[in-house]
């Protein structure tokens, strides 16, 4: 059976959005204060790494790795508590997904994963933020891509309806599970080992500050597809 399931809406949408403020001023707080002291172990590390007989090899790699690890979560952070001004200006959709696609089609053969893009021949402009664009279609298809096995595909397309521009991310792997279904947005929140649980978070975000919204079609055992609507800019 296939379900639709929108982000849940709050009954009190004023102490959300007051709740949603203060955990977003101490995420920022709390990213800057772990960023400082990480980025004087890194250099001091840098500076020690040629005098080091310890750090060499395997366990120097291993260390620089939890490094670059950390400040991914940090930047992930501050790009999920920032309510960061975006600058939108007319584009292309198929032109943004274009220029994506390499990215997405190389990490998907990494994991034995087939890709598709499917895009119309002509697509009304949008006002995007190209680069914030970008990074949700690279979240989504990332997601798409730890949901299955080797052998599954990917697709990657848009679609234009009365009014509006559909960007959709589909996945082979095994649909979302009932009692996941309210979850998936929320921060941190993931089933996949090593996964920090922010992409969809981040993913929701960036629609957000476009306007847009997002809702998923998924079935356990089907596979799921995310669709992104976006307002077609006026004429």
């Amino acid at each position: 059976m296939v379900e639709i399931i929108w982000p849940k809406a709050s009954e009190d949408e004023s102490a959300k959005s007051s709740r949603q403020e203060l955990i977003g001023r101490m995420a920022i707080g709390v990213a800057h204060e772990i960023r400082n002291p990480l980025t004087v172990i890194k250099g001091y590390l840098q500076l020690q790494e040629k005098k080091s007989t310890y750090c060499t090899g395997d366990s120097l790699c291993i260390i620089y790795q939890e490094i670059h690890r950390i400040e991914t979560v940090i930047t992930s952070i501050l790009s999920l508590a920032q309510n960061k001004a975006i600058k939108r200006i007319p584009e292309n959709l198929n032109h943004i997904l274009e220029h994506l696609y390499p990215a997405v089609k190389q990490a998907a053969a990494r994991n034995g994963i087939v890709t598709e893009l499917l895009l119309p021949e002509h697509l009304p402009l949008l006002a995007l933020d190209a680069a914030e664009i970008g990074e949700l279609v690279l979240q989504l298809a990332y997601n798409g891509i730890e949901a299955m096995q080797p052998a599954g595909r990917l697709t990657i397309g848009a679609v234009q309806t009365a009014g509006t521009v559909t960007l959709y991310v589909k996945d082979e792997g095994n649909g979302i599970p009932p009692e996941q279904r309210e979850r998936i947005f929320d921060p941190f929140y993931t089933t996949k080992s090593g996964n920090t649980g922010l992409g969809l978070a981040i993913s929701l975000s960036i629609v957000e500050r476009h306007q847009g919204k997002i809702e998923i079609i998924s079935g356990v055992g089907a596979g799921s597809v995310f669709k992104v609507m976006f307002p077609v800019l006026e004429q």
